[in-house]
């Protein structure tokens, strides 16, 4: 049954919405999806490919259905859960020692005189382990961790353009089908408007000239309806592609544009901007950065490497351990380009934290006022303009068959309804498309709206 296509992309993104930490299950999320081939399901249901070909052409197609396909079949989203999963191992290894080396020494031998041959030959058997003193495991573990950290807001918000993009080739083809709708009525409408004119023809109460005039506007109609045809019939396929498939086949999109949502208040949008993907992503851009100034104050520090081993000599029994530490001098390496990069690294994300803050207030802003606007619009023709245009279609029509009005006032009538009628489903298809790129924008926190997803099934 239709239902109002309101909160497009809360009821897939809400989970991660509030905090990093909510973020991070998508990336398990993520890492979940990349196994290839598909495996089969315990329930005995198709796999994903097979189950998106068979539900393209089931009889319904809803908006959580359509872009529960496109998340599940996204090759893009699958590239991103690549790189999730290339961040967790990077942590996993960051928190690895570097591994000791097996030193083998033979001295004293080949030479000349008495250290001709191999008599005096002395071999060594060591080994060397270096020493992070500097807590440089540590801090690189941690880098690694913010990194992985970045790379879920970044799977995240790739999932959030999935959403979006798929809700916006709904709301397109959806709209494609209403005004196809428009298109046949506007036909019906000129072939009824010959038939009135054909009979007051035939009963001489009009000039055979007008028989011709109203063959024009049939014309156009039929051209009319052709190219809504053609339209709908592209942004069908256009949502199909979304999700892999080429065809939605002879299934009905059962989503509706007429219900509105009340509009919410501009200050309550402001205040959620740090909920925003795009700048919540930054903090963790900063986390990475300090991170990183840390590991590589870490690395200035020295570390040394510690070598113990045994040492004999050739043709005796005897032998000695030995025991070395070595450790560099930090005379012209300290770091100091790299501390100094890190830390301007870490101001700059901070500069570019407030710029994203304030990229997506305008963004919010823009779009809040496409959204204000398409409401506004569309409120005013579905409750005042569309009832007086349909009202004042059906009396000129009426006074035209009567022979009290000329051709031209009913055509001219006609025109308005179906102009005002375009003009309605162009006002709501905006209306739902800013609504959406809201709620991206917000990470599908939308204030004053129901958290419940009331959308097609």
């Amino acid at each position: 049954m239709p239902t109002r296509i309101s909160s497009l992309v809360y009821y897939f993104i809400s989970p991660a919405r509030q905090s990093l930490a909510a973020v991070l299950p998508l990336l398990l999320l993520a890492t979940s999806i990349i196994a290839a081939p598909v495996p089969e399901r315990p329930d005995g249901k198709l796999p994903a490919a097979e189950e998106a070909e068979a539900t393209a052409t089931s009889k319904h197609i809803g908006l959580h259905g359509a872009v529960r396909r496109a998340l599940r079949e996204s090759p893009e989203l699958r590239a991103f859960a690549w790189t999730a999963e290339s961040a967790l191992a990077r942590v996993r290894q960051a928190a690895l020692w570097p591994n000791p080396e097996l030193e083998f020494e033979r001295e004293n031998f080949g030479g000349s005189g008495e250290f001709s041959g191999s008599g005096r030959a002395e071999n060594t058997l060591a080994l060397s382990q270096m020493l992070p003193l500097g807590g440089d495991i540590k801090h690189r573990h941690r880098l690694a961790e913010a990194e992985r950290d970045l790379a879920a807001w970044d799977y995240h918000a790739v999932r959030l353009g999935v959403v979006l993009d798929t809700s916006r080739r709904y709301i397109e083809a959806l709209a494609a089908e209403r005004r196809l709708d428009i298109a046949r009525r506007g036909l019906d409408l000129a072939h009824e408007l010959e038939s009135v004119t054909r009979k007051r023809v035939e009963a001489g109460e009009a000039s055979p000239v007008e028989q011709s005039r109203v063959a024009v506007p049939v014309v156009e109609a039929e051209l009319e309806l052709t190219r809504a045809k053609l339209a709908s019939t592209a942004a069908r396929q256009r949502l199909a592609l979304a999700w892999g498939v080429r065809s939605l086949g002879d299934a009905r999109l059962v989503g509706s544009l007429e219900n509105l949502s009340p509009l919410p208040e501009p200050s309550a949008l402001v205040a959620t901007v740090n909920d925003s993907p795009d700048v919540a992503r930054w903090a963790a851009e900063i986390s990475a950065s300090e991170a990183a100034y840390k590991l590589v104050r870490a690395e200035a520090i020295p570390d040394p490497v510690l070598r113990v081993g045994i040492k004999q000599e050739q043709g005796q029994n005897d032998y000695g351990f030995i025991v070395g530490i070595s450790l560099p001098l930090p005379f012209f390496d300290r770091k100091q380009g790299d501390l100094a990069a890190a830390r301007a690294g870490e101001h700059a994300a901070q500069e570019n934290q407030r710029a994203a803050e304030l990229r997506v207030e305008s963004a919010l802003s823009n779009s809040y006022f496409t959204l204000a606007v398409a409401h506004a619009e569309s409120s005013a023709l579905n409750e005042r303009a569309l009832p007086a245009a349909r009202e004042a279609y059906e009396a000129t029509l009426s006074t035209f068959s009567a022979g009290q009005l000329p051709y031209l006032d009913v055509l001219d009538a006609s025109r308005s309804l179906l102009d005002l009628e375009r003009r309605q489903i162009d006002a709501l298809a905006a209306y739902h498309n800013a609504q959406a790129e809201l709620e991206a924008l917000l990470g599908g926190r939308f204030p004053k709206l129901s958290p419940q997803a009331n959308l097609s099934k």
